[in-house]
């Protein structure tokens, strides 16, 4: 393979893979810390190493590159690009969320109707796997769902509060709420930015 010629299929699928686990941790109501170390340590290897095989495909081959060619280039950028636009404007949150509230929101339910008794456990809700927990009516807060999620590899700092008749109380581990529609909120916890 000549020099001039654009990175192939295994450049490719490792910005897929790149793009994916961005797109995944970015959707939860408070992007994770850990997306900013994998940007560091991942990203920026991988746009170098294109711009160094651009840089080097244009100073050794110029004359021999043609616009199908440099066409090829594309997809790399194209797909950065669309990944930065898609985090930026909370996209693959609003996507996972949308595609999970009425399985949450049945299990959530399930959490305040049985009023704290039992030990709700972990399951899938949707797209988001979560363990539940009951917080109770305290200092006048109404009930609450809260669904911790415990995305793999990182731990669980971010959760989802539902709570049908007001705002949820700040609980101890909580640094910060964010209102996502109705009786649905976003929380994060210490390691949140």
């Amino acid at each position: 393979m000549m020099i001039e010629h654009p990175p192939g299929w295994r450049l490719l699928t490792a910005v897929a893979i790149a793009a994916f686990i961005s797109l995944w941790w970015s959707s939860v109501p408070f992007p994770y810390a850990e997306g900013g170390v994998f940007g560091l340590f991942v990203w920026v290897p991988l746009v170098l190493y294109w711009l160094i095989r651009l840089c080097v495909a244009m100073v050794t081959g110029w004359r021999t590159l043609s616009m199908r060619l440099l066409l090829r280039w594309l997809p790399v950028p194209l797909i950065v690009l669309g990944v930065w636009g898609v985090i930026h404007l909370d996209g693959s949150f609003s996507a996972r969320f949308a595609l999970s509230r009425s399985g949450m929101e049945q299990y959530a339910r399930s959490i305040i109707d049985d009023g704290g008794r039992t030990d709700p456990g972990c399951r899938w809700a949707g797209l988001y796997h979560v363990c539940g927990h009951y917080a109770g009516e305290e200092d006048g807060t109404p009930p609450t769902a809260r669904l911790d999620v415990t995305d793999w590899p990182v731990g669980g700092s971010r959760c989802f509060s539902w709570t049908p008749n007001g705002r949820p109380r700040p609980q101890g581990h909580e640094y910060g709420l964010r209102h996502l529609t109705g009786p649905w909120w976003g929380c994060r916890g210490w390691d949140g930015w």
